[in-house]
């Protein structure tokens, strides 16, 4: 990531929103006892300090850059990446008791990227359903 921002960087426009999104956070929780917790949650502190970072190296040049942490969203995928009675109970563990669907992860995506966000950058928006990201 970092080797791609820096050769990214003379080429990018003054004042564009620049985005990056974390899916790390809920898997690496999800799958913490089969010894892929560490490596997520390193992962997902690694994203979160990238974009803290690059926000501030890019910020004089009007380029925000923000990152989205999403919790257990449904997608058509989830049926066909667990088994039938994990994927019945997937999200229940957040504290709406469901998992998000697409169009309720998109607007975070649609608010950084527009006019209405160009004063946020540095930010790691979760969209996580109620369960906290540490």
């Amino acid at each position: 990531m970092g080797w791609s921002a820096a050769h990214a960087r003379p080429y990018e426009p003054r004042g564009r929103a620049s985005r990056s999104t974390s899916a790390s956070h809920r898997r690496a929780r999800d799958q913490g006892a089969r010894n892929c917790g560490r490596h997520g949650g390193a992962t997902k502190g690694a994203i979160s300090n990238f974009t803290a970072a690059l926000a501030q190296m890019l910020g004089d040049r009007g380029i925000r850059v923000n990152a989205v942490a999403p919790g257990p969203i449904w997608t058509p995928l989830i049926p066909s990446t667990m088994p039938a009675e994990k994927a019945a109970s997937f999200g229940q563990q957040t504290a709406l008791s469901r998992a998000g669907q697409p169009q309720e992860l998109a607007p975070a995506f649609v608010l950084l990227s527009s006019d209405e966000g160009s004063y946020i950058s540095g930010a790691v928006v979760p969209v996580t359903g109620g369960q906290p990201m540490l």
